[in-house]
This record gives C-alpha cells, sequence and structure tokens, in this order.
C-alpha cells in the first residue's frame, strides 16, 4: 500500500516528458524515462508526506521553492545519464518497485480501455470474455449463449449498465490525485533507504515503547527521517544494491539518530485526525476489486500482483476455444481453501513440463510456508484428488531462492498414491 511518498517523484517525471519534447526523436527514444527521473531526483530535496495535508502542502512547497531546481536537475539528467555506469546494468526486479498503478496500466492495455479505473476492473474481464467468444465464434452454440447471458445478468446485478461511457476515448481525469496516480506507473524506481528507515523505525519503536509519551504512526516517523536525509533512487539491481551499501556505510548512524529525534518529537506533539495521502484511495480501490474478483472466479490467490497474467492466461485461453480454464480455476481455489490459507497469502498455478502437469504454490507470508512446508502430505492429497495425474508440487518462497519439491514417487512414499 502506498502510505507514504515522495510528492517531487510526479512532478520530476513531468518535468522530464516535457523536456524530452525538445530533443530530436532518437534523442528520445535512448533516454529511459525511469533513469533520468533518478538522476534527478538523487539531485534535489526530498518532500515525503504520510496525510493528505502533508501530500498538499509539499506539492505547493515544490512549485513555488524548487521550480527552477527542478528544471535544472532535470536538464542535468538528460545529460548526466548518458554518463551513468549504471545505466546498462540488470533492470531492477518487479517486486521492489512494481505497484498496484503499475498493474492497472497493463490491465488498462490488455483490455483496451484507457480510462480504466481499479473498481472497472471486474467489469472490464468479463466483458473481455465475452467479446472473446463473441469475436472467436462463427456462430454461438446454445452453452456459448447462456454463458454470454450469465455474464449480462452479473453486470446488471452488479448495477454498471448505467455506464454508457466510450472507453475508446481519453477521458480528462478529474483530480491532480488521479493523474499522480496514474502517472507513477510510467517509471520504476525504488529509494532505497525508505526500507532501512522502516526497518530503523520499527526496531526503535520496540526498544522505546516503554519511554514514548504516546503512540506514533510508523509512516510519519518515516516521513519525518526521509525528509532529514539526502534522496538515494536506483532504477536497476546493481544501482539498488550500490545505494544501500553506500547508505549503510555513510548514514546508518546519521538514520539512527534522526529516527529517534523524530520519536521523541513525535510522540510529544498532539496527533490530529488526517486523512491518508490522497493516492491510498486507489489502492483501496484495488482491494476492493481484487476481492470482487476472488468472489467471481472462487480463487482466494488472486492479489493485485497476479491479476493481470491471469486475466491474459484466460483471455488467450477463451480465444483458442479452451475454456476449461473456469473449471481449472475452481479446482485451484479449492485446494486452497483446504489448506487453510488467508486470501492473499499464496498464489497457485499449473505449469506443464517434460515430467507432466506441475502444481507451482508461491507463498507470501512466513506462516504460509511454514504451513505447507510441515504438511506436505495434506497439500498432496487435496492437489491429487483434482489433478490425479500431477507429477509433482513445488513450494516457493518469497525469502528463498530455492523451492521444495514434493515428488509423485515421494507421495507414493506417503501412501497417498
Amino acid at each position: 500500500m502506498t502510505s507514504l511518498k515522495n510528492a517531487l517523484e510526479e512532478i520530476v517525471v513531468v518535468e522530464v516528458q516535457e523536456q524530452l519534447k525538445h530533443l530530436s526523436q532518437p534523442a528520445r527514444e535512448a533516454m529511459n524515462l525511469s533513469e533520468v527521473t533518478a538522476f534527478a531526483l538523487n539531485r534535489l530535496p526530498v518532500l515525503y508526506a504520510s496525510t493528505s495535508r502533508g501530500w498538499l502542502q509539499q506539492r505547493k512547497r515544490a512549485h513555488n521553492e524548487f521550480q527552477d531546481q527542478i528544471v535544472n536537475a532535470v536538464k542535468q539528467a538528460l545529460l548526466g545519464v548518458k554518463r551513468d555506469p549504471l545505466r546498462k546494468s540488470t533492470k531492477i526486479a518487479a517486486g521492489q518497485v512494481e505497484t498496484p498503478a503499475h498493474v492497472l496500466a497493463r490491465l488498462q492495455q490488455l483490455f483496451s480501455k484507457p480510462s480504466l479505473l481499479w473498481h472497472d476492473v471486474p467489469q472490464a474481464f468479463q466483458e473481455a470474455i465475452a467479446l472473446v467468444n463473441q469475436v472467436s465464434h462463427t456462430g454461438l452454440s446454445i452453452s456459448d449463449r447462456h454463458r454470454l447471458q450469465d455474464v449480462k445478468g452479473y453486470l446488471q446485478r452488479k448495477g454498471h449498465t448505467h455506464d454508457h461511457r466510450d472507453w475508446q476515448v481519453h477521458v480528462p481525469l478529474p483530480n491532480p490525485e488521479l493523474i499522480s496516480y496514474i502517472l507513477s506507473a510510467s517509471y520504476s524506481l525504488t529509494n532505497v533507504l525508505e526500507d532501512l528507515v522502516n526497518q530503523e523505525v520499527t526496531n526503535q519503536l520496540v526498544h522505546m515503547s516503554t519511554v514514548l509519551p504516546r503512540k506514533v504512526g510508523i509512516d510519519d516517523v518515516s516521513a519525518y527521517v526521509l525528509n532529514r536525509l539526502p534522496a538515494m533512487y536506483a532504477t536497476t539491481e546493481q544501482g539498488a544494491i550500490w545505494q544501500t551499501q553506500r547508505a549503510k556505510e555513510q548514514l546508518s548512524s546519521q538514520i539512527e539518530s534522526t529516527v529517534i529525534q523524530s520519536l521523541m518529537t513525535l510522540s510529544k506533539t498532539p496527533r490530529r485526525l488526517a486523512d491518508p495521502i490522497p493516492l491510498l484511495k486507489f489502492e483501496e480501490e484495488c482491494e476492493h476489486a481484487v476481492k470482487e474478483m476472488r468472489h467471481v472466479f472462487q480463487r482466494d490467490d488472486i492479489t493485485w500482483r497476479n491479476i493481470a497474467p491471469l486475466a491474459e492466461y484466460a483471455i488467450a485461453h477463451e480465444k483458442q476455444g479452451m475454456t476449461y480454464w473456469k473449471q481449472q480455476w475452481r479446482m485451484l481455489g479449492q485446494i486452497y481453501s483446504e489448506m487453510y490459507l488467508q486470501p492473499g497469502d499464496a498464489e497457485l498455478s499449473l505449469s506443464q513440463t517434460v515430467e507432466g502437469e506441475v502444481l507451482i504454490v508461491r507463498t507470501h507470508t512466513k506462516s504460509a510456508f511454514g504451513w505447507l512446508a510441515d504438511n506436505p502430505r495434506n497439500l498432496g492429497i487435496s492437489t491429487l484428488r483434482l489433478f490425479p495425474a500431477v507429477a509433482a508440487i513445488e513450494l516457493y518462497a518469497s525469502f528463498l531462492d530455492f523451492s521444495i519439491a514434493y515428488t509423485r514417487e515421494e507421495m507414493t512414499a506417503d501412501g497417498i498414491i
């Protein structure tokens, strides 16, 4: 969830895009928006906010106090990235920089709906499947007609039939917050100090909890600290490693002392009720859309991270007339529920290998990984009942660089085959 953010990021991106207009087409194509943005941000003040009021104040401050600095920093960046030794390095992992905004942009392209918002995603998915059925078949069978009728009935029940907007027309975005949210999908970068500061805040809260006059919010403390540190953005794996190492060597003591100072200061300040930064509401819409998709397809492993590839998978199979994906999804969802996993704890998928079909389980929490690793027999029983020909089960964890396999031979040894 986007609970705090540097308000300068989108402002710098807009300036980069404006200055790129004055370059030749070959020069524009040679530029990487993320690299230019990171280069400029690392030479500007940071303006983090964790509340709606703070967000508006920081944006106003950026335009009033730092506009000339922003323009000059971007000019330097357009020249500087050519000499940046990190430019040809490995692109930073999507897991470190991808946000729901990036996924929404991908879905907009997939569904050919440029103004798609998160609350429209479930409807857009159903419409896409229905459209594929209409286009792919010269004549609709009785079952096809029934399926289309079911989709239409679903849309009517959801109350979307009143929305006749033309998705092919770029509808003007109604507010600056929405512009910022959509714009954030155009670049991929990370300030490595965010994680380092968050870790230090969490650690200090444990040690200082008994001496603080009152509780403070982690996001408020992190924003306070980050605004007193230099920016350390990276767009590549090597850049992130280098920036992190440099931060640990040069800023460790400063981070610790600033966190302590922040905790003492904010804990003495009466906290007013404040709304979160505006971008958060779009991610709350994302959560609602994901919940609806889980309900529709009976799969609690659907998350904002896998919703796009799942949609691509379903549409591709519909185009080829392979409609069994729906039944497959329901069976995967049944395995998920039988393993007592909470929504979003893991992702399930089937992969075809030379040995046969393999069930892939990617866990997102240590508790989910621990439960499945300790109970492979239970997982095997549920899997074999629904997919009797499965060759193996592979268990992955986000914090491990290897997988745990439960082979068919091991299932036989455990007496479940």
